[in-house]
């Protein structure tokens, strides 16, 4: 029922974990490699893999197409070579293509990672995926990666790819689920392989408001805030209607010491789709302020969004012990240090 469909270039050290987590699954196994030099595609065979080569053109959508090309099973099943699927999830994937009625299935992207500050940064704390052992949180991305073998159904984009736009296109439907696929490859992801992808994208722009601000969103990763404000402008005047621009733009003006200017900025954006991240911003400008009371409010919905997030927790115990609340201060504090360890060098 299902094709497995993989690209990659030297991934050796990945690329068997990949295709085993999802071989259970899976009737067919399509890798394309886009030039390797190592043993990435002696081990892909090893597994049962189809493999092809491809000529890299600095296109990633490129690439994942001609693999969907080689599929031969109803369904395909799309993953990057640093993902798995956890074994747990397989009899549910099973399931959800045993209907009919959806084209494509959202499936929640793990991006592992130990950075302070990711938006949306989730806990592993509890967490009942094996896989999750290797960061102390994850920043989840709904993507479709589960969806029909149907030639009108491709991937657009030359670094941030996406089959959505294809499916819409032609009327499908698409449905969201639960199901981690568990990504690695932020744990070792540098500056200069986001600047890689950057660059890729600037050279095919498109004029599509969301290909400008995740142009805008990587510029600011890595630092970049002119070029990151250019883009997200751009995004911007192309679309007035996503949060996700306003909170970008919001959390750029905060770090240049625009403090009370980004408030503004963050209410549009917790308006047009609130999240958590823009009430924790919130709660920062309330702080500089004075607005402690205020502060302790914005804190507290962002905890509400996402309890698993430590920033908040870390960022509510500060403003409670500025307002002489010493107890409620150490609990939240206990409660960053369990949801991540690292806030306990921050007392030492």
């Amino acid at each position: 029922m299902i094709s497995l469909c993989v690209i990659g270039r030297n991934n050796q050290k990945t690329i068997g974990p990949c295709i085993q987590s999802a071989k259970p699954l899976v009737k067919e196994i399509i890798f394309v490699d886009t030039g390797s030099s190592d043993s990435t595609k002696k081990i892909a065979e090893s597994l049962g893999a189809n493999v092809y080569d491809f000529k890299w053109n600095d296109n990633y959508g490129d690439a994942k197409n001609e693999a969907f090309s080689k599929a031969t099973q109803p369904w395909i099943l799309s993953l990057d070579s640093d993902e798995t699927i956890a074994l747990r999830d397989l009899q549910k994937i099973k399931a959800l293509v045993s209907s009919q009625e959806y084209d494509g299935y959202y499936l929640v992207q793990r991006n592992y990672t130990n950075q302070k500050g990711t938006l949306s940064w989730t806990s592993c704390k509890d967490d009942k995926y094996e896989e999750s052992k290797v960061a102390h949180g994850y920043a989840p991305r709904m993507m479709v990666r589960l969806f029909k073998n149907n030639p009108k159904i491709r991937a657009e984009g030359v670094a941030h790819d996406s089959v959505i736009p294809s499916i819409q296109r032609i009327g499908g439907k698409i449905k969201e689920t639960d199901i981690p696929i568990h990504h690695f490859g932020s744990l070792s992801h540098s500056p200069e392989h986001t600047a890689k992808y950057i660059e890729l994208e600037l050279k095919n722009i498109k004029g599509d408001f969301y290909q400008e601000y995740q142009i805008g969103s990587q510029y600011h990763s890595i630092g970049k805030l002119d070029e990151a404000i250019e883009h997200l402008v751009k995004s911007l005047q192309m679309n007035p209607n996503f949060g996700l621009t306003y909170l970008e733009i919001a959390l750029i003006g905060m770090k240049r010491g625009k403090i009370s200017e980004a408030r503004p900025v963050l209410i549009e954006s917790i308006r047009l789709d609130e999240r958590e991240s823009a009430w924790s911003a919130l709660g920062v400008i309330e702080v500089h302020e004075k607005n402690f009371d205020n502060a302790v409010k914005c804190f507290q919905r962002a905890i509400e969004l996402n309890p698993k997030n430590a920033d908040h927790h870390y960022n509510l115990s500060q403003v409670l012990k500025e307002l002489g609340k010493p107890k409620e201060a150490k609990e939240e504090f206990g409660r960053a240090v369990y949801y991540n360890p690292d806030y306990k060098k921050t007392n030492d």
